[in-house]
């Protein structure tokens, strides 16, 4: 007779997380038919179907629903009283995904991850690059940083920094092309326009005194990641909107010069995200934490943005 385990909680769990048979096989590093197999063998033990399967959309039944409120909890469970064991010296230990943009990572790669990995040993840090929105039924970390909130209530979206954005544009084009006296003049300009995640395609934003307001762009060269955009603006093929912590080296070698003096300056908030649990996650915290106080990504944001 087949008997509910740990790992067909946790396969459950990741399951409902991905909201894909196949997705959680292969986070799971699980072959995809034992996947099957093994949820209906579940089935069957319990006398209840937990998903119900079509061609395109996979969902939790009610009796899924209902499990899965007491195995996420089991889950939880097991892993705190698996990590109060192994740390009891105090020092953390277990495995840390983390996901953030592109841009992002190769800001903290340095000074964070390696202070990180130092002051935690016991940790193993798994970070990977993304270069899309946050998606619920994509998440398959412990952690996202991203400049857009995840509008889905099982997850947390902590502000981490705000960054400010402005314009720029390397000195070699300023000198071919003049500089602009203001926003309207962008207008006549060349222009490199990266397409947030958390904008429109073609929006950018600019402060009038205490009004912030939407400036629509238009251009031959449009990027949807942010390093291309860097490399863009400093090979002088026109003006861009960038984070501000992504250019400081370039305006101290004089490759690159802020337009406008910076009074067009707005902030923009980097998001924490990370599933909502009973329990806290301790080398999340400590993750965060340390993200943070590098103030490498933008100064720490209030608790609200």
């Amino acid at each position: 007779m087949h008997q509910v385990t740990l790992d067909d909680i946790r396969l459950v769990n990741q399951i409902a997380r991905l909201g894909s048979f196949a997705r959680a096989a292969d986070s799971l590093s699980l072959p995809r038919p034992s996947v099957t197999r093994r949820v209906k063998q579940l089935e069957a033990h319990l006398g209840v179907t937990l998903f119900q399967r079509s061609t395109r959309q996979l969902s939790l039944t009610q009796e899924g629903e209902a499990f899965l409120e007491h195995s996420l909890n089991i889950e939880q469970h097991w892993q705190t009283a698996t990590e109060q064991m192994k740390s009891a010296s105090g020092e953390p230990v277990g495995r840390l995904r983390v996901s953030a943009l592109g841009l992002f990572n190769r800001v903290i790669a340095g000074p964070v991850l390696s202070r990180f990995v130092k002051t935690y040993p016991g940790i193993d840090l798994e970070l990977k690059s993304t270069w899309s929105p946050p998606d619920a039924t994509k998440f398959d970390v412990d952690l996202m940083f991203n400049t857009k909130p995840l509008e889905d209530k099982s997850f947390i979206n902590e502000p981490l920094s705000l960054t400010q954005r402005d314009f720029y544009a390397s000195r070699d084009y300023l000198e071919r092309k003049g500089v602009p006296d203001s926003i309207t003049e962008l207008a006549n300009h060349d222009l490199v326009v990266l397409n947030y995640t958390d904008f429109k395609d073609g929006d950018w934003l600019w402060q009038d005194g205490e009004q912030q307001k939407t400036l629509q762009v238009k251009s031959n060269l449009m990027l949807d990641e942010a390093e291309a955009a860097l490399q863009m603006t400093l090979l002088g093929h026109g003006i861009c909107w960038l984070p501000d912590f992504c250019c400081e080296k370039y305006l101290e070698s004089g490759e690159m010069v802020r337009l406008f003096e910076g009074r067009h300056a707005t902030p923009g908030p980097l998001w924490a995200i990370y599933p909502r649990t009973p329990f806290e996650n301790q080398r999340l915290r400590l993750f965060i934490e340390m993200a943070r106080d590098s103030q490498l990504l933008g100064k720490p944001a209030p608790a609200q943005v």
